[in-house]
């Protein structure tokens, strides 16, 4: 469901590794899918899925086995909607949105006991209609059910994932998985956004990597409150990892977006962390002050 950057990226992995594969896409990039198929870019390898099984309308679709949510955050209620002609008793769907909050909303559409949370940590764009880029991140996604436990739709998660010859691990607690990824989104989606800049580049400038740091913080800090326990090492460990590790420029989706002129998904980033720092008193004005400086570009200013 999505089947942009990342749902092109998961898709055209799968489908490769032998698994049938839907694409629910809109667009002049569903229009490029069914004329030239979906082409991957990747410094891993190109993959080029010929005649992909694309539609636009999910109730030609039929029922299936397992949804990827890949949805920007403000087609989440709409696209949850979608997904109910393509369920039946046995479907289940793993989110892989940014932010902390889409498994509620999705459930509160589809019904309880559905949907699995997820992180992912690949950096993959449309680069043109029906063209993936894939540049960058480790291949990981990282899933949860509500309860945190193990279970028979965990295991077929990891099993496909590997199949697919990505990383599939489930995480042993929901929040702190979500979270522990938000530290650093919320915080680069921000001032990345403000900045015109990715990880790379703010880390550049000690200016800017202290104010950075600093809106990581805030993050953690109203985890924290939420008694989300996130490890007291986690800001250094993303420091490192941007320092050392960290081969190409990161640069957040929702910067990206702001350069496009497309809808950003600020208020499910920077306006969830501004709302909850409020709620439960702890400052966040790092992520607030981009919250209202980009809350004019919020509805884009180009059509998609």
């Amino acid at each position: 469901m999505g089947s942009g950057g990342m749902g092109g990226y998961l898709g055209a992995k799968l489908a490769v590794s032998g698994h049938d594969v839907i694409f629910i896409a809109r667009g002049r990039h569903l229009d490029a899918l069914k004329s030239n198929g979906l082409k991957l870019i990747s410094q891993n390898g190109d993959i080029h899925i010929n005649k992909p099984s694309v539609y636009e309308d999910t109730r030609d679709v039929g029922p299936v086995d397992l949804i990827l949510f890949c949805v920007k955050l403000y087609d989440t209620k709409p696209a949850a909607l979608a997904c109910k002609p393509m369920m039946n008793h046995d479907t289940f769907l793993l989110t892989l949105q940014n932010g902390v909050e889409s498994a509620d909303i999705i459930s509160s559409i589809i019904g309880p006991g559905k949907t699995i949370s997820g992180a992912i940590y690949v950096s993959a764009s449309i680069q043109s209609p029906g063209i993936i880029k894939h540049s960058g991140g480790n291949d990981t996604i990282r899933f949860a059910e509500a309860d945190n436990l193990p279970s028979a739709r965990t295991d077929i998660l990891e099993n496909i994932f590997d199949q697919a010859g990505l990383i599939g691990l489930r995480a042993d607690n929901m929040k702190e998985m979500l979270w522990s990824k938000f530290v650093l989104l919320c915080a680069n989606a921000g001032l990345g956004s403000l900045t015109d800049s990715g990880t790379k580049t703010m880390c550049s400038d000690p200016d800017t990597k202290e104010i950075l740091l600093a809106a990581m913080w805030e993050v953690f800090n109203v985890a924290k409150a939420m008694d989300i326990m996130l490890p007291e090492s986690i800001i250094e460990d993303i420091l490192n990892l941007l320092l050392h590790d960290q081969q190409e420029e990161m640069i957040a989706s929702q910067c990206l977006d702001l350069r496009c002129g497309k809808m950003l998904e600020l208020e499910w980033i920077q306006g969830t962390l501004h709302r909850l720092g409020k709620l439960h008193n702890v400052p966040t004005p790092i992520n607030s002050t981009a919250y209202v400086a980009l809350r004019r570009f919020a509805s884009g200013s180009k059509s998609n």
